[in-house]
């Protein structure tokens, strides 16, 4: 509240956080105080995280990266330097083969030294509340980095930082976990990239962070889609049609990839090739299952070229309509490396077509009038229901005529005045049909 009260000030909004914060859960249907925190799984709990985790944000960018980022460049290595002086010297003597061999030396040593006392780097980046930093420097300034943050957790935030999750990792040795990727920096001496600014290309991949999709992904929905070992069918999806069958698999698929299009091995990698074999091979059981035939007649039924690619398509045709399609596969595992994009939300609101006045329910109040007795000029309400299924539901009581209304204009929300608001409540209302 402290940190809420420094930047609103307005009491009214202080006061419902404050009131949200002591409300207190229901466990086994029996009430409990909130002693502390925020509650488990409340709507505002994910943003009070984020205000209250902006003060670490805060610390480490105004503090702790000023004090461990200095230096422009690295210093340059003087062995590498003293390669290019020889090639220098062996192509003014016109001695191209002793030249050639010593580029071919050079690539083996590093041009920058890797152990810079003058150069240090410092990045953050925070999702919820896993946070990841990288460092250039040695372990022991990494360590004290780590107890710094301890320190401000424990004191200013009275969080405690789990040293078992909170793992000091060497980057090109080892591979640190952030957010379901393997993050590591790439060693590739002999890797040349095709540089027009420089002769015989240059080590671009060098020093370059890499993203890995991880093995436990593929060990995951191998627990999931197989038994004993082998691929099994999926018992829950029998009951549903071949489309929607198909279209679950292909969901499950495109989620793997679009969250991994970053990773360096998602193309060419045997990792997302044997996920879409699995999901296939379940796939087709699923549907054989299903049908009662031989997964063999199954991909006779269904496979379809997509794309350049063989995938399995079901078309469900429709009169004067657009013919229904579920495809699984059909599309390339290629890396993307920044990612599917964002979407803008205003361009999803082109697509929405926009409701009638009729339907909303500020432009009903400010219209005046109860929509009811059509009386204007007096307080009105707006009365709400659970939802319109209610209204038909076999076995209920017969509709009031409010309810007929609400059901008549597809609302779960209806603007009246106060009179009729409490006669509605009191099951006495009984208006003129509409």
């Amino acid at each position: 509240m402290k940190i809420i009260t420094r930047d609103i000030h307005d009491g009214r909004m202080v006061e419902l956080i404050r009131g949200l914060l002591k409300a207190g859960y229901m466990e086994d249907w029996r009430y409990h105080d909130t002693l502390s925190g925020s509650p488990q799984g409340g709507i505002i709990s994910p943003l009070l995280a984020n205000i209250y985790l902006n003060e670490l944000d805060r610390y480490v960018e105004d503090t702790l990266i000023p004090a461990y980022t200095r230096g422009k460049w690295r210093k340059g290595n003087p062995v590498y330097t003293r390669y290019g002086s020889m090639i220098a010297a062996a192509e003014k003597r016109d001695d191209l083969v002793e030249a050639s061999r010593l580029r071919r030396e050079r690539r083996k040593v590093i041009s920058k030294q890797p152990v810079d006392p003058s150069y240090r780097r410092l990045r953050y980046i925070r999702y919820a509340d896993d946070f990841l930093l990288g460092f250039v420097g040695p372990r022991c300034e990494a360590e004290e980095i780590r107890q710094q943050i301890g320190d401000f957790l424990r004191d200013n935030l009275k969080l405690t930082l789990s040293p078992e999750k909170t793992l000091i990792t060497h980057a090109s040795d080892d591979k640190a976990k952030y957010l379901g990727y393997e993050i590591s920096v790439t060693r590739e001496e002999n890797l040349i990239s095709d540089d027009p600014r420089t002769e015989g290309g240059r080590r671009a991949t060098n020093g370059r962070i890499a993203l890995w999709m991880p093995r436990k992904v593929v060990l995951k929905y191998r627990e999931r889609y197989c038994s004993n070992g082998k691929v099994r069918h999926r018992t829950d999806l029998i009951s549903e049609t071949d489309y929607t069958i198909i279209q679950r698999y292909q969901g499950i698929l495109q989620g793997i990839y679009n969250y991994y299009c970053m990773a360096i091995n998602v193309s060419g990698d045997k990792r997302m090739n044997h996920l879409k074999w699995m999901l296939e091979f379940s796939l087709t059981k699923t549907l054989a299952r299903k049908f009662q035939c031989k997964v063999s007649d199954i991909y006779k039924r269904y496979t379809a070229e997509v794309n350049g690619l063989k995938a399995l398509q079901v078309v469900i045709e429709r009169p004067k309509k657009a013919p229904l399609v579920a495809t699984f596969g059909g599309f390339r595992f290629e890396r993307i490396p920044g990612g599917m994009g964002v979407v803008d939300f205003w361009d999803l609101l082109a697509w929405v077509k926009p409701a009638s006045k009729r339907s909303e329910v500020v432009q009903r109040l400010l219209a005046g009038k109860c929509e009811l007795c059509e009386v204007e000029g007096v307080p009105l309400n707006v009365h709400h229901i659970r939802k319109l299924a209610d209204l038909d539901r076999p076995g209920r009581r017969p509709k009031a005529e409010w309810e007929r209304r609400m059901s008549a204009r597809k609302r779960k929300t209806l603007v009246v005045c106060e009179d009729c608001h409490r006669t509605i409540h009191g099951g006495r209302y009984d208006g003129s049909k509409l």
